[in-house]
């Protein structure tokens, strides 16, 4: 008997809790925060994280106006550097057998000395019968130009009076086949340049510091 009573007043209180409450719509705060009292709680994205390094600021005026176009304007002239040597020499003389040597001198009071020259010398044209070295290598009569092997030039810078040569420099027999060469002197004294040679055309330029 006390257990069919038991049954009829649990159905009865669960129709009476149907029929006085419906489930929370998805999306609304469930009835544990309801009674609670409390806000539901927000999650926040890490991309989010403001660490506070960062001062609001207001952003830069964008212009509207049109942007202007390039200003040319001249460059500013140049003055060219003044050499500071004079020349002292400036000739193309040609060396053979009837006019094999020439020297000067000159007492050199503000150095440095400075000699460049230029050789040509006398070219040689031959022909010599061989194999070419290019293309089918094929035999025959070639021609060969070099320069003459009687062609040399020297340039000798004495003290004038020891007679010590300061400098020394030149083109072929003991020297290099360079046609373009510069002998420097960089201290005072009297000097007897001398040019020699033979079977060349050589130009040359002597330039000092101040005379």
């Amino acid at each position: 008997m006390y257990r069919t009573f038991f049954v009829t007043v649990v159905m009865l209180l669960a129709l009476a809790s149907a029929g006085c409450a419906e489930p929370p719509p998805g999306g609304e705060p469930s009835w544990s925060n309801i009674f609670s009292g409390s806000a539901p709680e927000e999650t926040q994205d890490e991309q989010d994280f403001d660490p506070g390094y960062l001062t609001p600021a207001t952003p830069y005026p964008t212009v509207t106006s049109g942007v202007a176009g390039p200003t040319l304007s001249r460059p500013p002239e140049i003055t060219p550097t003044p050499d500071p040597y004079v020349t002292i020499y400036n000739r193309t003389t040609q060396f053979n057998l009837s006019h094999s040597v020439e020297a000067f001198s000159f007492d050199l009071t503000a150095p440095p000395l400075i000699i460049d020259f230029e050789v040509e010398p006398k070219m040689i044209t031959r022909e010599k019968h061989g194999t070419s070295d290019y293309g089918k290598k094929s035999e025959g009569v070639f021609k060969q130009t070099y320069p003459s092997e009687d062609s040399w030039f020297e340039v000798t810078v004495r003290d004038r009076e020891s007679g010590k040569i300061v400098a020394q420099d030149g083109f072929g027999k003991r020297y290099s086949a360079d046609i373009r060469k510069r002998i420097f002197v960089g201290q005072f004294g009297n000097y007897l340049i001398q040019f020699s040679g033979n079977d060349v055309k050589v130009h040359t330029v002597m330039r000092a510091g101040g005379v």
